[in-house]
Formats: C-alpha cells, sequence, structure tokens
C-alpha cells in the first residue's frame, strides 16, 4: 500500500476543463489567434504551460499571457466541479492513513478559490500550487516532506504528471479524467493508467498499490555542471550552468550489501566522474551529453539501469530546456 500520494488538481480531482479553454481562447483572442474546440485543445495542449503558449503565440510575454490568463479566469461565470469517485477516493486514503499532497501549475489564488468551494481543502496535508514545471519541483516536494520514494505515487491526467513522477523515481499514476486521451499518456509510460479514480481505489483495495519493479534506488539530485555546449560556435565558447538528475537502479537490493561500499554505486565517484565528463571536450547537443553521462553511469559504475536528465538555462523567460535519457 503507498504511504504517500501526490495529487494533479486540474482533471485528476477538479473539471475546470470547460473554464481553461474559455480563459485560453480569450489569450489567443488577445493575439488575433483563432479559437480552439474542446477537442483541438484536448489534443494540442500540454505541460508546462508557458512551453504551451511560447508556442502558440510566441511574440507575448509570460508576464501578459498570465495577465490575460488570469483576467479571463477570475471574470468567467463557468463553474468548476468535482471529477466523479475522487472524493470517494480521498475518504478512503484519508482512513487508511495516506498522505496527501498536491501538485499543480494552478495560481495559488485561483486554486484556493476553487479547493474550498468544492470542499476539499482538509485532505490535504499540504498544497503545493503555481509549479510551472513539475518535472523541476518534484524533488523538493519528496526532500520537503521526506517521502521515501518507494512508498510513493504521483497520479495525474497529463504526460507532465507522468513524467515528473519518472524525474522523482516514483510511480506514475495516469487517469483518464482530464486533459489527456489514453493515446496520449500513453507516450509518457505510465507504470498505470485507470478510467477513474474509483477504478484504482478498487484495485488497491483487492490487490495493495502497484509498486515499482524494484524498491531500491539511488538518486542525485540537482548536480551542479559546467560546460561548453551548444549548436553556434559562438555559443559553446563560453562556459554554461547545466542542472543533471541521476535516477539509478543498482545491480542488487540494499539488504544484500552490508556495509561493502564495492556492491554498491559510490554516487560521490560516480558525481566527480560525470562532472569531468561534463568539462570535458566541447559538445554540441544536449541530448550527447546526456546519453554519454548515462552510459558512463552503466558501464564505468556498474548501474543496472540509469536515467540521467539534463536541464540548460538558454531560453528567454523560461525556466530551462530539458532532455531525459535511459540506457540499461
Amino acid at each position: 500500500m503507498f504511504r504517500n500520494l501526490i495529487f494533479d488538481w486540474s482533471g485528476t480531482l477538479c473539471d475546470d476543463l470547460a473554464l481553461t479553454l474559455e480563459a485560453t481562447n480569450y489569450v489567443l483572442s488577445c493575439y488575433q489567434r483563432p479559437a480552439l474546440s474542446r477537442e483541438e485543445f484536448r489534443e494540442e495542449f500540454q505541460l508546462p504551460y508557458p512551453d504551451y503558449y511560447a508556442r502558440k503565440t510566441p511574440e507575448a510575454s509570460l508576464t501578459d499571457l498570465e495577465k490575460h490568463y488570469r483576467h479571463a479566469f477570475d471574470h468567467s461565470a463557468t463553474e468548476v466541479s468535482r471529477i466523479p469517485h475522487g472524493r470517494d477516493f480521498l475518504e478512503f486514503c484519508r482512513e487508511r492513513g495516506i498522505r496527501c499532497f498536491i501538485l499543480t501549475s494552478m495560481d495559488p489564488r485561483a486554486f484556493d478559490e476553487q479547493v474550498r468551494f468544492l470542499g476539499m481543502r482538509s485532505y490535504f496535508e499540504h498544497i503545493h500550487s503555481g509549479i510551472r514545471n513539475k518535472e523541476d519541483y518534484i524533488y523538493t516536494l519528496l526532500r520537503r516532506h521526506e517521502l521515501n520514494p518507494a512508498e510513493t505515487a504521483f497520479i495525474g491526467d497529463m504526460q507532465h504528471d507522468i513524467n515528473a513522477a519518472h524525474c522523482a523515481g516514483i510511480v506514475g499514476i495516469g487517469v483518464l479524467t482530464g486533459y489527456n486521451n489514453a493515446r496520449q499518456l500513453a507516450m509518457a509510460n505510465p507504470d498505470l493508467v485507470v478510467p477513474h479514480l474509483g477504478a484504482l481505489q478498487s484495485l488497491m483495495e483487492k490487490c495493495g498499490s502497484p509498486q515499482p519493479p524494484q524498491q531500491d534506488s539511488i538518486h542525485i539530485h540537482g548536480l551542479e555542471l559546467s560546460c561548453h555546449i551548444g549548436v553556434p560556435e559562438e555559443e559553446r565558447r563560453r562556459r554554461q550552468r547545466l542542472l543533471a538528475h541521476i535516477s539509478l537502479l543498482p545491480r542488487e537490493p540494499f539488504a544484500g550489501m552490508g556495509e561493502d561500499l564495492a556492491r554498491t554505486i559510490n554516487y560521490d565517484a560516480l558525481a566527480k566522474r560525470l562532472t569531468a565528463l561534463a568539462e570535458g571536450e566541447p559538445t554540441i547537443l544536449l541530448e550527447t551529453l546526456c546519453h554519454r553521462m548515462a552510459t558512463c553511469c552503466v558501464q564505468e559504475f556498474g548501474a543496472l539501469r540509469a536515467t540521467v536528465e539534463l536541464h540548460k538555462y538558454i531560453l528567454p523567460e523560461t525556466q530551462s530546456v530539458s532532455v531525459r535519457c535511459t540506457v540499461g
């Protein structure tokens, strides 16, 4: 049984699709873009939302986009509602002592209004709202609340939610009650997909929670790297700061290692090796460096599987650009 569950909000516990579409079409109208139908919006909308709007309205600043969006959101008469089975599932979690958290990109003030309107605030130990990039932030959430990744799952309705779960090495559960359909969710390789939270409750009651294939893993969060990287030669001339998140699957469980360092992965030595690898010869593509680092983890340090995610801070008005590679 999971001890901790992290929930997305929109499309997972709250049905605000009509309101979001209305606000999005208002933003598009401000920049002379055609309105989207419900089907068109569901097909193309993605998180993190700054990336989506950067593609739709590249001439607009994020500050102006958020101002227009909040104006439409605040002045709309369209109401939100609970997703069916959501409240029952939260009661189920409360009865079993499962710690529940929210991780959402929604504006904190708008979220607070919705969660109180729907009478669901008391179910959550803590709210993390206004998070533009969940993949970057989820490590902070786990550390802040001292959550064991092996006992934690993230439940959401979009690819970004599943990707965030995988970044943190936790189970990612997709629900088909929101913005992404089954085909879209499948592209993120969720550990489990359910039609709604009622189905997940039934599964947990009968079988217990789905667990990761191996409980023991090693993670290096936020390793800072300095390197010469970029497509233009001018960009490669100057050093850039990268941030790396590394997840490692050791070849044997922790229980059998005793105190023998040789039987596990020396993460101090690995961090130094990856730092040196990044500082070596200039690299054109972030993807190339990411693959080299993941391969190094497997071939030189004996990881059964290694996932490396690199963040580059290069685009204006964007938190980061990231790539992720798994070897093994």
